[in-house]
């Protein structure tokens, strides 16, 4: 019997890779004759390229960039090979994330700026590298992305006709968008692909005072009109708020210079590491996660692998500290749901046990 072990995000507390340990000593020891492969799972504050590198291996590039309140600080990039071509991987939640917007004032939100996004594509595509991977998780910057275009060679002016300096948030005052110069580096050559993914945490977020309803409806309405230029000038179709979180994703700005936006980041990075197909040779698949609710599951990895699983007719289990009976039609994507009962307060050790223990009971149950 092939178990595939696969667990989700978990609380800064919490290890991934030690509860996939847990879970592999109790299957284990339940049936020493199994054959157990714990999908590839990282703690690492990187996101999406750390999973990327832990799973097909590459290599970090280092720079120094300005995050979203303008403050120079060491950001990194992922290249790797896929398809026998190098390719950059990008983090987005080092310059723009949630975490940054911790502490910060309601002012101080509204001038931030994505302009560091737009130095991490620079330093690649002048590295040389025509794939450019962005993985774009949940934000407080709300300047609709025009700040990594300036970045990229944007000039944007205001209603008076002056070119907007570099260093904070030019959708407060945009008017007009030039984009020769983003062509002109890109080329014709350069692939951008936009990843989605709106797991964040959110007890994060409630410590987070994001804009208030007339700094928002004053940004929005600034990126409605500059889109419908942009729409006008290039001869696109881009909406300026595509999918969801309003004004604060990045995906229109890197839409309207041609990036393909794919609506799942994990779906793509399971597709290039060949985790899709190692789920697909299963007999049993235990996924495992913090919480399971309709906001958990969201475009997550749980949510995936989940789905590819029951494609195949693959019986699926979930180990989770606890779960709401309100997410939809989620629970029908498991087999059983186990829960472990743990809390926030729980050590690594007792995690671990009850992990192990929880795993054990399951695997004595399929066999019998």
């Amino acid at each position: 019997m092939k178990f595939i072990i696969a667990p989700g995000k978990y609380s800064d507390h919490i290890s991934s890779k030690k509860i996939g340990q847990a879970i592999y000593s109790g299957i284990s020891r339940a049936l020493p004759s199994a054959e157990i492969v714990t999908m590839p799972v990282t703690d690492s504050k990187f996101g999406m390229p750390a999973l990327v590198k832990h799973t097909i291996g590459g290599k970090w590039v280092r720079l120094s960039l300005f995050d979203a309140f303008w403050e120079e600080k060491t950001g990194q990039y992922l290249v790797t090979s896929i398809d026998s071509q190098d390719t950059a991987i990008i983090d987005s939640e080092q310059v723009v994330g949630v975490d940054l917007a911790k502490n910060k004032s309601r002012n101080q939100l509204f001038h931030a700026t994505s302009y560091g996004m737009g130095e991490l594509v620079v330093d690649a595509v002048t590295s040389g590298l025509r794939n450019i991977v962005i993985c774009l998780g949940k934000t407080a910057v709300a300047d609709g992305g025009l700040g990594a275009l300036q970045a990229l060679g944007a000039k944007i002016y205001d209603e008076a006709g002056e070119l907007i300096p570099e260093g904070e948030n030019p959708l407060i005052s945009a008017q007009r968008i030039d984009l020769e110069d983003v062509f002109e580096l890109l080329g014709n050559r350069t692939k951008i692909t936009v990843l989605l993914n709106y797991s964040s945490s959110y007890k994060l977020c409630e410590e987070v005072e994001y804009l208030n309803e007339a700094q928002e409806g004053f940004l929005e309405d600034n990126l409605v009109y500059i889109s419908e230029k942009m729409n006008q000038k290039y001869n696109l179709d881009v909406h300026p708020m595509p999918h969801s979180d309003s004004i604060k994703t990045l995906a229109g700005a890197f839409a309207m210079i041609n990036a393909r936006i794919l609506r799942s980041s994990f779906e793509w990075v399971s597709k290039v590491t060949g985790m899709d197909s190692i789920i697909r040779t299963a007999d049993i698949l235990i996924t495992a996660t913090d919480k399971i609710s309709s906001e958990s599951m969201h475009d997550d990895i749980l949510y995936h692998l989940s789905r590819t699983a029951g494609d195949e007719k693959i019986p699926t289990f979930v180990l989770c500290n606890n779960f709401v009976d309100d997410f939809q039609n989620y629970e029908q994507m498991f087999t059983g749901i186990f829960s472990t009962q743990m809390t926030e307060y729980d050590d690594e050790i007792t995690v671990f046990e009850n992990y192990e223990s929880v795993a054990n009971q399951l695997t004595r149950t399929l066999l019998a």
